[in-house]
């Protein structure tokens, strides 16, 4: 088996719900050992989403989608002992990730400033909704209210007013740029010896998100006005007989390429100068013949013919085009609820896309073995579990 960029590196994943999660997933699929600490009650994702087999067995859609290859070691962290498992455990690693409220960590120990004085040369991560720091550092959050609080849904607006995008994706773009994070601390540390901290907002990532937008705030101290689902000539959203299809007709040569594809040659064969000044004519023409075939038509249609443009698929039907699985951006995991689909990293290296190393963990299903690792006899972890300190399944 070819060697993961990650191969030998112990990750201590105190992270619950989405972002967090991810972005341990993102280390897990690059081959770090990653145990997850969870609480007595488990993660909250656990209980979302899944059929009832999934739920009555604590291995939710909501936390299958990120969480496999993991160990789960559930302990209270609360108690002193249970943080002082922690606290061993974190002394044979090399990472540490945490997104609790910012500061709630040091009345157990387990903070940066903390787990540094025993064990220097951490690399350790903070992951939260708006930063360790600044006006709103105290403030939790999640993804639908870091999309209210960062500008990102005021940019979105449709109907009566701003909208919140379908899907966590702040969430999942947090994970993403905190493993890059932890990649960069991992070099880091490699050139000074040193340890590492890692401050990671969701509001930080979320202006990145929409960059463009942040610059022009930033210099102009005005807000850019909203996009819009029409945007320019032959650029937007568009019916079509059964469904949506979106044109990208940035410059005079997509809206050609577009209009001879759907039929109206005599407009792509008019000057530019012309073509413009009739673009009102061309708008009603287009809409006309969009309306003759189906949304996934169109698609093939611009597909052979190499135009910017698509039809809106939903997620079942994008699955369904093959792409997906030529590109393996997906894996089957065995579970104890049966299999289930994940992703993978989503790139290739090598021509090599990495996956994850097992399935997806019940709540406390690696306890026992991981307190062996450490040290504790049958007698020891059998007293913790009947002191409510460590949970198995």
């Amino acid at each position: 088996m070819a060697p993961k960029p990650l191969d030998g590196l112990k990750v201590v994943d105190m992270t619950h719900v989405l972002a967090g999660p991810y972005c341990t997933y993102q280390l897990g699929l690059l081959g770090a050992d990653v145990i997850k600490v969870e609480s007595l009650r488990g993660d909250m994702v656990r209980a979302w989403g899944g059929s009832q087999e999934q739920l009555e067995l604590q291995l939710g859609s909501g936390f299958a989608a990120q969480n496999a290859g993991k160990r789960s070691l559930s302990v209270d962290i609360k108690t002193d002992r249970g943080a002082k498992i922690v606290l061993a455990l974190i002394d044979q690693a090399d990472i540490v990730i945490e997104n609790f409220e910012p500061g709630s960590l040091a009345q157990y120990g387990l903070d940066h400033d903390s787990v540094r004085k025993c064990r220097p040369g951490i690399i350790y991560a903070s992951i939260s909704a708006f930063g360790q720091n600044g006006p709103h550092g105290h403030r939790p959050g999640f993804d639908d209210v870091v999309q209210a609080t960062s500008g990102f849904m005021s940019i979105n607006v449709r109907g009566d007013g701003p909208i919140r995008t379908g899907g966590p994706v702040l969430d999942y773009a947090t994970g993403m740029h905190a493993a890059s994070a932890i990649l960069a601390a991992v070099l880091l540390k490699h050139q000074t010896g040193e340890g590492q901290h890692i401050d990671i907002a969701m509001q930080d990532v979320t202006m990145l998100l929409i960059n463009r937008n942040t610059s022009i705030a930033a210099t102009t101290g005005e807000p850019p006005a909203p996009a819009e689902n029409h945007e320019g000539p032959l650029l937007g959203r568009y019916r079509a007989k059964d469904g949506y299809v979106m044109l990208a007709g940035y410059l005079p040569r997509h809206w050609r390429g577009i209009l001879r594809v759907v039929g109206l040659e005599t407009y792509a064969d008019l000057p530019t100068p012309e073509l413009i000044e009739r673009m009102a004519e061309v708008e009603t023409e287009i809409e006309k013949k969009l309306a003759e075939r189906t949304a996934q038509e169109w698609d093939q249609v611009f597909s052979k013919a190499k135009v910017v443009a698509g039809g809106v698929r939903s997620l079942d039907q994008v699955l369904a085009t093959g792409q997906p699985k030529a590109r393996e951006l997906l894996s089957s995991v065995e579970t104890a609820a049966g299999p289930m689909q994940v992703t993978n990293n989503g790139y290739r290296i090598n021509n090599e896309t990495y996956r994850p190393k097992s399935g997806i963990p019940r709540l406390g299903e690696h306890t026992r073995e991981i307190l062996s690792d450490l040290g504790y006899d049958k007698g020891q972890v059998d007293d913790l579990i009947s002191n409510a300190i460590v949970r198995v399944v």
